[in-house]
C-alpha cells in the first residue's frame, strides 16, 4: 500500500466549486463553449492531479495562458 505522502487528495466539493467557477467564466466560455467543463478533463500523473483541455480544441499559446490564468485563480480561490 502506498504511504500517505505518496497520495494526493482533494475534496469533491472543492472540485465542484472549481468546475462551477470555470463554467461561469466568460473568457473560457468564448474559448470552449458552454459548459466549459465539457471540454476539460482531470488528469492524474502519479501523485499530480491537473485540470487540462480535453483534446477537443487546439489552443494557441495566448489561449493556453488565459486558460491557466483562470484555472490558477479558481484553484487559489477554493484551496486556500
Amino acid at each position: 500500500m502506498a504511504s500517505s505522502k505518496d497520495r494526493v487528495a482533494i475534496r469533491l466539493d472543492v472540485i465542484a466549486d472549481i468546475i462551477k467557477y470555470l463554467d461561469e467564466d466568460e473568457e473560457l466560455q468564448k474559448l470552449f463553449g458552454r459548459p466549459v467543463s465539457k471540454s476539460l478533463v482531470i488528469a492524474a500523473d502519479n501523485n499530480d492531479l491537473r485540470i487540462e483541455e480535453g483534446g477537443g480544441k487546439e489552443l494557441t499559446e495566448e489561449e493556453s495562458e488565459k486558460f491557466l490564468e483562470v484555472l490558477n485563480r479558481a484553484i487559489k480561490r477554493y484551496t486556500t
